[in-house]
C-alpha cells in the first residue's frame, strides 16, 4: 500500500513544525488549524512576543525534468493577509529527509509575482531552482538550517 498525497503533505508539515521549534530552542510556537479550509496549514507564533503568522506548505517528493521545483497555489490563497506567508519544502527521498533549500514567500508578494500569470488557470504555478541566480525566487530562497531564524526575524 503506498502512501497516498493528503498524508505527504500531513506528514511534511508536522515535520516542518517540529523542524522550527528544535530549530528555534523553543522560541517559535507551533499550532495545527483544526480545519485547512483557507490554506493555513500552520501557526506560527513567537513565544516571546506573542506575534504570529499563518504559514501554508508545500511540498514536493520529485523535481521536474530539468531538475526544477515546481508547485501549483490556488488563486485563494491571495487573498490580502500581511501574516500568510507559503513555505516551499522538498522531500529528497534519496536521503529520507527535507531538501536544504527552500523558500519562504510572504502571501501578497507571491501574489504580485505571478499576476502576469493567465487568468483563466485556476492555480498560480511556482517554478525556481535551487542554486540559479536568475528566477524571480533567489530573494525568498533560504536554507531549510535558517528558516526558524527568518520567521523570528518576520516575527519581530
Amino acid at each position: 500500500m503506498a502512501i497516498s498525497e493528503s498524508q505527504k503533505g500531513r506528514v511534511i508539515e508536522q515535520l516542518v513544525g517540529a523542524t522550527l521549534i528544535l530549530q528555534s530552542n523553543g522560541a517559535l510556537r507551533v499550532s495545527l488549524p483544526l480545519v485547512d479550509d483557507e490554506g493555513v496549514d500552520l501557526v506560527v507564533g513567537n513565544r516571546s512576543n506573542d506575534k504570529a503568522l499563518l504559514l501554508q506548505i508545500k511540498s514536493r517528493f520529485s523535481l521536474s525534468g530539468r531538475g526544477h521545483y515546481r508547485a501549483n497555489v490556488r488563486r485563494a490563497t491571495c487573498a490580502p493577509n500581511p501574516n500568510k506567508f507559503l513555505l516551499f519544502v522538498y522531500y529528497d527521498t534519496a536521503v529520507a529527509a527535507l531538501g536544504e533549500t527552500c523558500w519562504l514567500v510572504r502571501s501578497s508578494d507571491f501574489c504580485a509575482l505571478l499576476s502576469k500569470q493567465k487568468e483563466t488557470r485556476p492555480v498560480y504555478v511556482f517554478d525556481s531552482t535551487f542554486k540559479g541566480k536568475g528566477d524571480m525566487w533567489v530573494a525568498s530562497r533560504i536554507l531549510l538550517k535558517d528558516t526558524a531564524a527568518a520567521i523570528l526575524k518576520v516575527l519581530k
